[in-house]
């Protein structure tokens, strides 16, 4: 999430993003060179530092009376006053007492060891809570008093299916979470499954793309390693869904819809025909056949669903909405609000 924040900053700023902990050492050094150019992002992993690797290392002088230190480049970097970025800690509470212990002067008095971060930085913190049971060691009240705290909480179906249409994300995947939201996480300590989280689907996304919905063995095996087996089976039921219906059928006369009485189908119809629009597969003028279809037959929410869904799949959907014909008034005036 931060991530994308620090590139929609660099984005208005009119600089060039660099994701400092994934580029590359000579982009580093041009990075430092012109900092007033770029916006970076560094993530900085506390759980695998020790209090050394923060403060630096100690270099003794050539008159041997005094000790400089030798820190991280990228410290060196947050002194430059054009530099410009965030400064991320990642899994600060997983770090030990001691390593926690030096970031005081890091978030309150914005120093690393005797370097002053210059005021563009904006330093954030992140962790699991105690409840979690990520073995994290407890913050002490003086630094947790030293920032603002905020608490992330599960974001709902219709906020993911934003994220997950920009990113790619299996449909197949995006159709079953939005036919029965509850899968989206689903967390029990007590009964000894896997969790089943949106960091889950993200990972059966990646592992499923290129597996056909006929070989159910597959996206049973891959599917069961990443989330719960209980949420597995039920979205490979919903894969096979896939075999009940005709889409080249549907799509030659979308009228076959009204004769569809299974809610998972119609949302395994209505992701279909938005993946196929992204893919350019059928024209706007069929996805507005389809959407005058499901309006007729009782379907309205799926109207809004098949409209949210192609405008994030493909930026083409708003730009055909805006300027063809075949954007229906009637259709217009039930749903534009989806995507206006």
């Amino acid at each position: 999430m931060l991530r994308e924040v620090a590139q929609d900053i660099a984005k208005e700023k009119g600089k060039e993003f660099v994701d400092w902990n994934r580029t590359t050492p000579a982009k580093k050094q041009e990075v430092f060179s012109v900092p007033e150019k770029y916006f970076c992002f560094i993530d900085i992993r506390l759980s695998e530092y020790d209090s050394s690797d923060i403060k630096g290392l100690p270099d003794f002088q050539s008159d041997k009376k005094s000790i400089d230190f030798r820190v991280p480049f990228w410290a060196l970097l947050l002194e430059k006053p054009e530099s410009d970025g965030i400064l991320f800690f990642d899994e600060i509470n997983l770090a030990t007492p001691l390593v926690i212990s030096s970031c005081y002067k890091i978030i309150y008095d914005r120093v690393v060891n005797d370097g002053k971060i210059n005021d563009n930085w904006l330093i954030v913190g992140c962790g699991n809570k105690q409840e979690d049971r990520a073995n994290t060691c407890d913050i002490a009240p003086p630094l947790r008093d030293r920032g603002g705290e905020v608490e992330l909480l599960v974001p709902s179906v219709e906020a993911w299916t934003d994220w997950a249409t920009k990113n790619e994300v299996d449909p197949r995947i995006i159709g079953f979470l939005n036919f029965k939201s509850s899968n989206l996480f689903k967390v029990d300590f007590n009964d000894e499954q896997k969790f089943t989280t949106s960091r889950g689907w993200e990972r059966v996304s990646r592992l499923i793309k290129s597996i056909d919905e006929k070989d159910t063995a597959k996206i049973d095996l891959i599917t069961s390693s990443a989330i719960s087996e209980g949420v597995s089976k039920e979205f490979l039921a919903y894969c096979k869904l896939s075999t009940m219906i005709d889409m080249n059928k549907l799509i030659e006369d979308p009228n076959q819809i009204g004769t569809i009485t299974d809610i998972g189908i119609k949302f395994f119809v209505t992701t279909s025909i938005a993946d196929k629009y992204k893919d350019k597969k059928i024209t706007f003028s069929k996805v507005m056949e389809v959407s005058k279809a499901l309006d007729k037959h009782a379907s309205p929410e799926l109207v809004a669903y098949l409209w949210k869904l192609s405008s994030g799949m493909s930026k083409q959907f708003r730009k055909d909405w805006m300027g063809t014909k075949d954007t229906d008034e009637e259709l217009i005036r039930k749903y534009g609000k989806y995507i206006l």
